[in-house]
């Protein structure tokens, strides 16, 4: 049996270097020797790898396959490991091609995975999903899945399937640490990790290559600071509206930091944010924290719960000054008319766009690849690259062109046309 396995393993990999190297042999006219090595676990696996005959005549050293285990007991069915990059330019003289513009074979498009935390019906996520799925097209990537979790087993779980199915890069956020750490670590292992939104401050200790995202202490930080601009004193509400989420904490914990006055947090009850019924949840949750505390300001945390929050206000006849941390259409209306004090936006889009932009790295360069090798302590430390938030307040829109509003809702009705109705009368 055990004789099996190995000569499986062996004609599994070597039919993917064959593809490989008769590749490279056909573009340089040039040949270049490899070999499979093969080692079993003490568990029964059989691990392969890859190595290259170098220009001196020694062995390079293993290339090892993301795919590269076969499990103990298979016997009687082929397998194949993933594909690897051969060079010939190492056997060959001077003048050879450089491995970052090899071909590498005519298989089937590699894998690539962005899980999120997000929900469909969140128009963050909505937002970043559809983003993500332009910029994949835009870029040739046509093997992308983009999949919102958010229950966090089933988000470790789709972290831990796209590992099993061989993907080559994944993108993950990182809302719960505890509960995805380990699915995090072991995709390090396995895959191009990258981490993006919530997260930053651990990103490093899963293993992540690069996080990106909005900064979200410094956003809650802005926040403060327009609260303390207006003269708000006395209590503002940070209001979070996922359960678990280091994004939204750090965003309060920004707040605390800069706000002259007391800061509660309150948890909405959890739901759909394109659901009316839980509009009018969020707004009582809302209006009974704001007459317990005798708030002088109510901070939400996504653009969708802006005109709830501004609603909610001006139902009570309270004189709370609203901010939010998040994209809305009505945004710039409100702040106009005095009903919204600021808003900073949270970058679903630029995220998006740079999380693709890394994987696309990841399948064009070679190299980047030849950190798959790497264990997360050998790799370089995390590089972090966070959106600096900018506020929309008064003073910005008084800057606005005249006749802004006019060309505002006609964008608008394109798009959103319930959202801004009451700004925009036909």
């Amino acid at each position: 049996m055990l004789r099996d396995k190995w000569r499986l393993c062996c004609l599994a990999l070597l039919a993917v270097i064959g593809i490989v190297a008769g590749a490279v042999y056909a573009a340089q006219s040039g040949e270049t020797e490899v070999r499979v090595a093969v080692q079993r676990h003490d568990d029964g696996r059989v691990e392969v790898a890859v190595q290259q005959r170098e220009a001196d005549g020694g062995w390079g050293d293993r290339q090892l396959p993301r795919a590269r285990f076969l499990p103990a007991g298979v016997t009687g069915e082929w397998r194949a490991s993933s594909p690897v990059s051969v060079g010939a330019a190492s056997a060959m003289a001077d003048g050879g091609m450089p491995l970052g513009s090899m071909p590498s074979g005519d298989g089937a498009a590699e894998l690539y995975c962005v899980v999120h935390h997000g929900a469909e019906t969140d128009p963050f996520w909505f937002a970043f999903n559809q983003a993500a799925a332009s910029t994949a097209a835009a870029l040739g990537l046509t093997n992308v899945e983009v999949k919102g979790e958010p229950d966090v087993v089933a988000h470790a779980a789709a972290i831990d399937d796209c590992v099993e199915r061989g993907a080559l890069g994944i993108a993950s956020t990182i809302s719960d640490f505890d509960g995805l750490r380990d699915s995090l670590v072991a995709a390090r292992g396995r895959a191009f990790l990258i981490t993006f939104n919530s997260g930053a401050d651990v990103a490093g200790l899963v293993g992540s290559t690069v996080h990106y995202g909005l900064h979200d202490r410094a956003a809650g930080s802005l926040a403060g600071a327009e609260f303390n601009a207006a003269g708000v004193t006395g209590t503002v509400l940070c209001v979070q509206h996922e359960p678990v989420n280091i994004g939204l904490s750090d965003r309060c914990d920004g707040l605390e930091s800069s706000y002259d006055g007391t800061v509660e947090r309150i948890q909405l009850p959890a739901g759909d944010l394109t659901d009316q019924a839980h509009h009018v949840a969020a707004g009582t949750a809302i209006a009974s924290a704001i007459m317990a505390n005798e708030a002088a300001g109510v901070l939400v945390l996504n653009g969708a719960l802006t005109q709830t929050a501004t609603g909610t206000v001006s139902f009570i006849q309270s004189d709370a000054k609203v901010g939010v941390i998040g994209a809305a259409v009505a945004a710039p209306f409100l702040v106009d008319d005095g009903d919204l004090l600021f808003a900073i936006a949270d970058g679903s889009q630029e995220q998006a766009t740079h999380v693709l932009l890394a994987l696309k790295n990841v399948d064009a360069n070679p190299a980047a690849r030849a950190l798959l090798a790497l264990s997360a302590t050998q790799a370089q430390a995390t590089t972090t690259m966070l959106i600096r938030p900018v506020v929309l307040n008064q003073a910005y829109v008084s800057n606005f062109p005249p006749g802004w509003r006019a060309q505002a809702c006609a964008l608008a009705r394109q798009y959103a046309a319930q959202l801004v109705s009451e700004f925009c009368p036909e």
